[in-house]
């Protein structure tokens, strides 16, 4: 149902004029379908969270409404890029090489964690405790370039399966997002004390990154309209204190510093 949905709405899009994102109105696309991971007060599955409300603050005064949908990542991501089930992804990072359009701000600030079993008595140097050992991290994540690797790297498709992988000993390290980590060893039944967790000391701009095509040529530009909107009339600070979760982007910060002072 879903992709016959979208079918319909790509269809109006290009007979709409595919050069042309000024011809879209709200009258034309009525429904955004949106997929993303559970993360606990992000994403959570009975659409409450910090992401789900962002983009219900953005569409829906436009009569767009938002449909979210909770999918494992890699599922979800080939669901947007290649059956355009969905319109959009929530998480993703410019330096992807997803064929996906970006809007011009980002929704948050992702930081990473390096996790590995206190019983390896490893003595935690920053990125590089990582040379020669075996590290796993989320298939398409890229969180070093190959070039700058000092490491195996193996990628996994799950973070329950990152940690499985972990306690086999199939991996030394494990990189992945503190909330998915959490939340597979809440799965697993496994105790944090028996892992060690250090944070990778910077984070990276993540998206909400929507499908090639006209109509999220129109998306995109609504969403690049709203924000500045939703920062000027104190909404978007409101959300994000309402969730306690989560954190500005750089050019979000600098765009309410330049509404405030004006």
């Amino acid at each position: 149902m879903r992709a016959w949905c979208f079918c319909v709405l790509l269809g109006l899009a290009l007979n709409a004029g595919a050069d042309s994102v000024a011809g879209f109105t709200a009258s034309h696309i009525k429904m955004v379908n949106v997929v993303a991971p559970e993360w606990p007060e992000f994403t959570n599955k009975d659409g409450t969270g910090l992401y789900w409300d962002i983009l219900r603050a953005v569409y829906e005064p436009a009569g767009i409404r938002v449909k979210p949908a909770t999918v494992p990542w890699n599922r979800a991501l080939k669901m947007v890029t290649e059956y355009r089930v969905y319109n959009a992804i929530i998480g993703e990072t410019r330096n992807s090489s997803e064929p996906l359009l970006y809007p011009r701000y980002a929704i948050d600030v992702e930081y990473l964690s390096v996790v590995y079993p206190l019983k390896a008595r490893i003595t935690w140097k920053g990125l590089d405790t990582l040379k020669d050992k075996t590290v796993g991290w989320m298939k398409g994540y890229d969180v070093i370039p190959g070039k700058q690797r000092n490491f195996k790297l193996r990628e996994f498709r799950t973070t329950a399966e990152g940690l499985q992988w972990l306690q086999q000993g199939k991996i030394d390290m494990m990189v992945d997002e503190w909330d998915a980590i959490q939340l597979a060893l809440e799965e697993a039944g496994v105790g944090m004390d028996y892992f060690e967790i250090q944070d990778v000391p910077y984070g990276r701009d993540v998206y909400v990154a929507f499908a090639e095509g006209p109509v999220s040529e129109y998306l995109i530009s609504e969403y690049n309209r709203r924000i500045p909107e939703l920062i000027a009339s104190g909404e978007l600070q409101a959300l994000y204190d309402k969730w306690q979760a989560g954190e500005m982007p750089a050019q979000v910060k600098a765009l309410m510093k330049t509404a405030s002072a004006q």
